[in-house]
């Protein structure tokens, strides 16, 4: 769980698969780079961190959203491109707000409508599981909402060099692009998974602003340069688990003859009738489950750098491009580094796990090309009067 990594390749290209995209690796390396820089330091977040924990648990979490915007503001403030910093302008009391509008209008008659079916409605089994299933599906509604409501908040509140960011385009249209292919890639056994992922990234990206000059995503006709990368990943979610759980049980079954325990008779042993409970038996369980997660994140990880390096290459803002070099064995420490942090401090971690998740894409993240910064003006997009309530509410974002 360490932040180092040691130095980024001097000069890497991203992983695509393609020749056209190694050219324009290339040709990218005989251009301007400008690094992201991040001078977060551990130390610093362990007296805030741990002063936030306490104020959460004093005011029943109510803290919560002055604590996070004050770990946004560390986290901004100490990143920085061409020895500019980043400016987080939020507040705890935006936040506040929004949460408090969102538990009356949405929270609430969840909450009243759910205890009316099970108090009425207790003996008609069908219509409540009509119910919780429709509940189910106007929740994750309502989570994609939340994340790209969440995502124009911290846009707008994001300054650097005195301009701001912007998020346009309808929460509702993506959310019912997001909630449609939700639907549909589960049919076809998740094979459209990365159609899909084209489709969401560029619906946001399109949308995002930095003052007063729009990003693009060129990614049309070039979502193929993912199936490779993906089924791969695909066939490795099918079989690996098998590999794994036969690997396991072939060392197990090793261990237990070397140790002389005989695993069939203790199972047989009785007391009082009734069979022994074999604490040794539910701990394999979760070790070879455990093993199996691992394998299944492994893979994921895997496929989400080579997806993080082909997409990032779509990526332009005027005339500068973007390139992302971790590769899955730095992506895999990140990502299972930071769920351990999470889980092993039940949440009060976080901004440990956010540090190093920021850490990452500074080291990682390269900005290609000749900035025109002398003719990017303010963005004059109308930006949130609140924070992210509803966001808040359904744990939507990272960050």
């Amino acid at each position: 769980m360490s932040d180092s990594e040691g130095p980024p390749p001097a000069s890497p290209i991203p992983a695509t698969g393609t020749r056209a995209a190694a050219a324009s690796g290339a040709d990218a390396a005989a251009e301007p780079q400008h690094r992201f820089t991040y001078e977060g330091d551990t130390a610093d977040l362990w007296p805030m961190t741990l002063k936030i924990a306490l104020l959460n648990l004093v005011t029943l979490f109510f803290y919560r959203f002055w604590g996070r915007t004050r770990v946004r503001q560390y986290l901004w403030g100490r990143t920085s491109l061409l020895g500019d910093r980043f400016v987080y302008t939020g507040t705890g009391k935006e936040m506040f707000l929004g949460f408090v509008i969102v538990f009356f209008v949405v929270l609430l008659p969840i909450f009243a409508a759910s205890a009316y079916v099970v108090l009425y409605w207790s003996e008609d089994m069908g219509a409540q599981m009509a119910f919780f299933y429709g509940l189910g599906a106007v929740t994750y509604f309502l989570f994609f909402v939340a994340s790209y409501r969440a995502l124009r908040y911290r846009l707008s509140r994001t300054n650097w060099r005195g301009i701001r960011g912007n998020q346009t385009g309808s929460a509702v249209v993506y959310a019912l692009k997001a909630f449609g292919w939700l639907l549909l890639v589960p049919l076809t056994m998740g094979l459209l998974y990365p159609v899909q992922s084209v489709s969401l990234t560029g619906t946001r990206l399109k949308n995002a602003w930095f003052g007063d000059r729009q990003f693009a995503f060129e990614s049309e006709g070039r979502s193929g340069l993912l199936y490779g990368p993906y089924l791969r990943a695909w066939l490795g979610f099918i079989f690996k688990p098998f590999g794994i759980v036969i690997l396991a049980l072939l060392v197990i079954a090793l261990a237990l003859w070397a140790l002389g325990i005989d695993l069939p008779g203790r199972f047989a042993e009785t007391r009082e009738g009734e069979p022994v409970k074999l604490d040794l038996g539910l701990g394999l369980f979760l070790v070879i489950w455990g093993l199996v997660a691992l394998g299944w994140l492994r893979t994921y990880t895997r496929y989400k750098a080579r997806e993080l390096a082909i997409m990032a290459d779509w990526v332009r803002f005027g005339r500068l491009r973007f390139r992302f070099d971790a590769d899955h064995n730095q992506l895999f420490r990140l990502v299972f580094g930071n769920i351990l942090i999470t889980a092993l401090t039940l949440g009060f971690g976080r901004p440990f796990a956010q540090n190093r998740m920021v850490r990452f894409i500074a080291r990682h993240l390269t900005v290609v090309g000749v900035p025109d910064l002398d003719t990017l003006g303010q963005s004059t997009g109308r930006a949130p009067g609140m924070g992210e309530g509803l966001a808040d509410a359904f744990d939507a974002g990272s960050i």
